[in-house]
């Protein structure tokens, strides 16, 4: 790695697969659950309370995955990479 930048990039990188490995944990179980219940053709995700309560329609496994990976980097990713970057500054003694 020849500059900060690479090094962002590659903790940004690290992070992503970080979280992509809490979503394919749950693709397990989710697997586990079809095999032995039968597969369902979609999956429906709503947020109950209310009469305003959100809800998300016909869902194959695909965008269900999609989904579950774009929710966990938006909600951790920068916050992740931060908290990476500084552990590595630390151990560096640059701070």
């Amino acid at each position: 790695m020849n500059n900060t930048n690479q090094v962002q990039k590659a903790l940004e990188n690290k992070a992503k697969k970080e979280l992509a490995g809490v979503v394919d944990k749950f693709l397990i179980e989710l697997n586990r659950l079809d095999r032995e219940f039968h597969q369902p053709s979609f999956y429906y995700m709503v947020e109950h309370g209310g009469d305003e309560a959100k809800e998300f329609n016909c869902m194959n496994r695909n965008k269900v995955e999609t989904c579950l990976k774009t929710m966990l980097q938006t909600a951790y990713l920068q916050s992740m990479v931060h908290k990476k970057t500084q552990e590595l500054l630390t151990k560096l003694e640059l701070l």
